[in-house]
């Protein structure tokens, strides 16, 4: 376990979860815990998939729940702040399942959604006060849409940007208010193209990118 200062990362001499690859992890602000779940192990050619949830205090990681969402991996996570809940959508299958966890238990949501996916990017916008979630594979092919989740329904916004993919990162930027997203593949191509959404639009932001790559936290 590895923990970043701002300036370097520092190695964590603690007990962890068992080892895994496709979890989703994300920082609860309000309770000032970090929030994982899922994933899978591969051992001696067999995969196992989790569902369980641990949170990280920083100091000792808990076991907090092994109810809540099926085993899985590829679902995406999210913090929305304003109604202090962790998101969480998809995963393997493909999965159209949305929960929420409040820091006791999972609680499903049955918003209606098109289609399940997986390895999706999904990041809580603050100014707008919802979750945007675009892109995943949905068991066929790749996807390009973009959808927004009040804490109550999923709705689908009509708007052109990033092409068809999954795999990608993004994040909120608070100081110019908007989401960023960068990367992915389409099971072709890797991308290294960032884009900026504003609340209503993508744009393709115009500077220096980092080299391509698939599969970076978020």
């Amino acid at each position: 376990m590895w923990e970043w200062d701002g300036a370097r990362w520092h190695g964590i001499k603690t007990a962890t979860p068992p080892a895994r690859a496709e979890a989703c992890m994300v920082y609860d602000s309000a309770r000032r815990r970090l929030v994982l779940f899922g994933g899978y192990n591969v051992v001696a050619g067999k995969r196992t998939r989790f569902g369980d949830t641990w949170e990280w205090d920083g100091k000792t990681w808990e076991q907090v729940s092994n109810s809540g969402p099926s085993p899985r991996n590829g679902a995406t996570m999210t913090y929305d702040s304003i109604r202090r809940r962790v998101v969480l959508f998809g995963g393997n299958g493909p999965s159209g399942e949305t929960w929420t966890w409040d820091g006791k238990s999972w609680r499903e949501v049955k918003p209606v959604v098109a289609q399940g996916r997986f390895n999706s990017v999904m990041a809580y916008d603050e100014a707008r006060q919802y979750v945007l979630r675009f892109g995943g594979w949905n068991g066929k092919t790749r996807v390009g849409d973009t959808w927004i989740f009040d804490g109550i329904i999923w709705k689908q916004i009509d708007a052109a940007g990033p092409e068809a993919r999954n795999h990608s990162a993004m994040v909120y930027d608070a100081k110019r208010r908007q989401l960023v997203l960068f990367g992915g593949h389409d099971g072709e191509r890797v991308f290294g193209d960032t884009w900026e959404w504003d609340g209503s639009k993508w744009l393709r932001a115009a500077f220096h990118e980092p080299r391509l790559r698939i599969d970076n936290g978020h």
